[in-house]
């Protein structure tokens, strides 16, 4: 059971809360065990597939960070965020991986993905392909230590204090990081915002 990914789809919402169903998943339930991945795959997905920059190693370590939860369940504390105390793991897991590798991956243009928001000339869409590749290009570019709080901020709208909590630094710290990030971004994107304006 543990470390499956959930590609069903549920008949319906489970109303437990995160923290109940930790407490059953505990106490044997191993449903509360399905509904835990089901709630968390996409926004753990999501952030390991940012942090890593392919597809294959973000699916390897989401499946990694599940079966860490099933076998850690025991030492999850009911009064924590439940997001929090996973996105910990995935974060932890994603820091090994980078210093297996030590270098930073960019992620490739093709995980790129646009909305599109109705029919728009070619060369609108043309040109929001290209400005959405330099942004994403920009963020590659930030150093690790920027770049995970800043995704966690903006992509996953998570707050200081939950991000202070996962990284396990002070809540200051964080602030400093997103605004260097910040900082970064603009100045590596000051040409794309001058053709832009």
């Amino acid at each position: 059971m543990a470390g499956r990914i959930i590609t069903d789809k549920r008949t319906a919402k489970d109303p437990r809360s995160d923290s109940m169903l930790m407490i059953d998943l505990c106490n044997g339930d191993e449903d509360a065990f399905s509904e835990v991945i089901r709630r968390f795959q996409a926004p753990i997905y999501s952030l390991l597939i940012r942090m890593l920059g392919n597809e294959e190693d973000a699916q390897e370590l989401l499946q990694l960070t599940f079966c860490r939860v099933y076998r850690y369940r025991e030492r999850f504390d009911p009064d924590r965020k439940l997001v929090n105390w996973i996105f910990t793991i995935a974060s932890n897991l994603a820091k090994k991986e980078w210093r297996r590798r030590s270098k930073w991956i960019n992620v490739p243009l093709e995980y790129v993905h646009l909305a599109s928001p109705g029919k728009t000339a070619p060369h609108y869409d043309a040109g929001r392909v290209q400005l959405k590749a330099s942004i994403e290009e920009a963020i590659d570019r930030l150093p690790h230590h920027y770049r995970e709080p800043f995704i966690l901020r903006e992509k996953e709208e998570m707050s200081y204090e939950d991000i202070a909590e996962i990284l396990s630094i002070k809540l200051g710290t964080v602030k400093s990081r997103i605004n260097r990030a910040r900082g970064y971004l603009r100045e590596y994107l000051e040409d794309v915002w001058e053709e832009w304006k």
